[in-house]
């Protein structure tokens, strides 16, 4: 009998004991322990835990809601999270002695702050050298908040690889998601409790698929968060770019690729670009940038030299198809995005085969008022000077041009600017138009100003008025006639009133070796018509009894003399055409 209660009392024992290690491995809250054991001795400050259990796949002690005090008289914790995992193997659960070097920290949330008096949340009391430690995070949230300033800003969720090293500093290679996009992150801090001081070395690099940026500089918090260091930037500028950086952006038409290499030096949300090389597109320049974001309206500053100022990636397209005007949108909303100063001094400025040379282009842009200026020097020689002015406070938005050319070679600047290819010599022009509208369709008919042309010793390509004046005594033309030379003036002036998107020719007049030649009407800038007439004289004698009628879309007119009734009854007008002028019909 005394064997069987020896035999039951020891079963007891050891069901007791097997319970006791059951629950102490199951339930591990010893582990919590251990780690506020560790926060006092490392870093000085208090953990707590809501309890502790086992993962079994993988083997590992799971805590749940730990907490890591923050500093000074916060109340916020510097770490929360929902779970802070630790792998273990059962031996170590048996002896207690697990490796919290390495652990993992779910849905962590970390708060950067400084306060009033300028001390951070992360400057430990601890004795100066902590264990290295691997941490884990998985979709932690960074919170960053300096109550001298007001400055904030926060980052999430953050997922990678976490290494802190004894002496302070720490690596960091995983991802971010940043206003809806993931961006891959990679950073080397040298020392976290010199971010406060007098700043800590940091190299980082971001990237995404709108494009990379590195920086290798320093870091510090005090007086405000600031940068100071070289900085690369590459990608596609685009208006999910600018979204992404959280910067007003308006409306982007497509793309253009970009680069920036320069010194970084920011304080708060103020930044400047030291020595900066910049290329957009084709454009290419170097100089100093500065960028103000403190305002409710970002202001930006910039100074550039550039050697070719290549304006045709800089100028929106209108989307227009050819023999078109454009009926897309132009962006001028993004005029009340920000402010802006810039200056640019090129060697050379080109724009649609244009090329002048010592070119000095202002801009500014204010209350989403935009003022552009510039001179340069035309190849040929003379003097080219323009201003271009648009607003978008007003509905529909406005703009205006003033466009001189003094002493100039014709040919460039023309097609360039009006497509007017074939026409050379050399002289003066001006514009002064205005115009509102959201699109190019829009501008064009309601366009508004004066021109004048002023030209010598030129001529028109591909013409051959002689030709033309002859052939309509017999025949009404569909188009401009083919011809493989030109009709070369002597002098060729021109002045023209705009309104509605019709040019009223008020005088012009040319001068050829042959004839003198007038021309009177109206061009329809939005249809892409005319209705002119022309008169030749040759010496005091006309060259037709009657004007030449041109009339109908400008690359396709109808060219006929101006007889009565000439194109219901071709053969009746031409035989009244001879009628009227029997010399010059025989």
């Amino acid at each position: 009998m005394r064997d069987r209660w020896l035999i039951a009392g020891g079963g007891a024992v050891a069901l007791l004991l097997a319970g006791v290690l059951a629950y102490v491995v199951i339930f591990p809250h010893w582990a919590a322990a251990a780690i506020g054991d560790l926060a006092r001795q490392q870093l000085g400050r208090s953990f707590e835990a809501g309890g502790s259990h086992l993962d079994f796949s993988p083997l590992a002690i799971r805590i749940d809601y730990p907490k890591l005090s923050g500093g000074g008289n916060s109340g916020d914790s510097f770490i929360s999270a929902k779970s802070l995992v630790v792998p273990v193997r059962f031996g170590q659960l048996i002896s207690r002695e697990v490796d919290y070097s390495a652990f993992t920290l779910e849905d962590a949330e970390i708060a950067l702050l400084i306060d009033e008096r300028g001390e951070a949340s992360w400057a430990f009391e601890g004795p100066g050298t902590a264990m290295p430690a691997r941490v884990t995070l998985e979709r932690a949230s960074i919170r960053y908040f300096d109550a001298r300033n007001g400055q904030s800003l926060s980052v999430g969720p953050v997922s990678g690889l976490l290494d802190l090293r004894a002496d302070g500093g720490f690596a960091f290679t995983g991802a971010a998601v940043i206003n809806s996009r993931v961006v891959r992150v990679d950073a080397d801090l040298k020392s976290l409790a010199r971010i406060n001081a007098g700043g800590s070395p940091l190299d980082f690099a971001l990237s995404t698929d709108l494009g990379t940026a590195s920086f290798s500089g320093r870091l510090a918090t005090g007086p405000a968060l600031s940068l100071a260091g070289p900085v690369s930037l590459s990608g596609t500028l685009s208006t999910d770019l600018l979204r992404f950086v959280g910067l007003p952006h308006g409306r982007l038409e497509g793309s253009a690729p970009f680069t920036i290499e320069a010194a970084l030096d920011s304080a708060g949300r103020a930044y400047a670009l030291r020595q900066a090389v910049l290329t957009l597109g084709q454009f290419r320049a170097a100089g100093d940038v500065t960028a103000d974001l403190r305002g409710e309206r970002p202001k930006l500053q910039a100074a550039f030299r550039s050697n070719d100022l290549r304006l045709d990636s800089l100028i929106p397209s209108a989307a227009a198809a050819p023999g078109e005007w454009g009926r897309q949108p132009v962006s001028f909303e993004i005029f009340n995005a920000f402010d802006a100063e810039l200056a640019v001094l090129a060697k050379t400025i080109s724009y649609q085969g244009i090329a002048a040379g010592n070119g000095q282009l202002a801009l500014s842009l204010k209350d989403g008022n935009l003022s552009t200026s510039g001179i340069a020097q035309p190849a040929g020689g003379g003097a080219l000077r323009f201003a271009f002015d648009a607003t978008a406070v007003t509905l529909p938005p406005r703009v205006s041009l003033s466009l001189t050319a003094e002493n100039v070679t014709a040919q460039p600047l023309l097609a360039g600017l009006t497509g007017l290819g074939g026409l050379t010599g050399t002289g003066s022009f001006s514009a002064d138009l205005s115009a509102e509208g959201q699109t190019q369709e829009e501008m064009i008919g309601t366009l508004k100003g004066a021109a004048k042309l002023s030209l010598a010793d030129g001529a028109i390509a591909n013409s051959d008025l002689a030709a033309l004046m002859t052939a309509v005594r017999e025949k009404i033309l569909d188009g401009w006639p083919a011809a493989t030379g030109a009709t070369a003036f002597k002098t060729l002036t021109g002045e023209v009133a705009v309104a509605d998107g019709e040019a009223s020719i008020k005088s012009l007049a040319m001068v050829t070796p042959d004839m003198d030649v007038s021309v009177t009407g109206a061009v329809d800038l939005l249809r892409r018509a005319m209705d002119i007439a022309i008169v030749a004289f040759k010496g005091s004698e006309p060259v037709l009894p009657v004007p030449v009628v041109v009339k109908g879309f400008w690359d396709k007119p109808r060219i006929f003399p101006d007889v009565q009734d000439i194109l219901k009854d071709p053969a009746g007008g031409f035989a009244r055409l001879k009628q009227l002028s029997p010399s010059a019909g025989n």
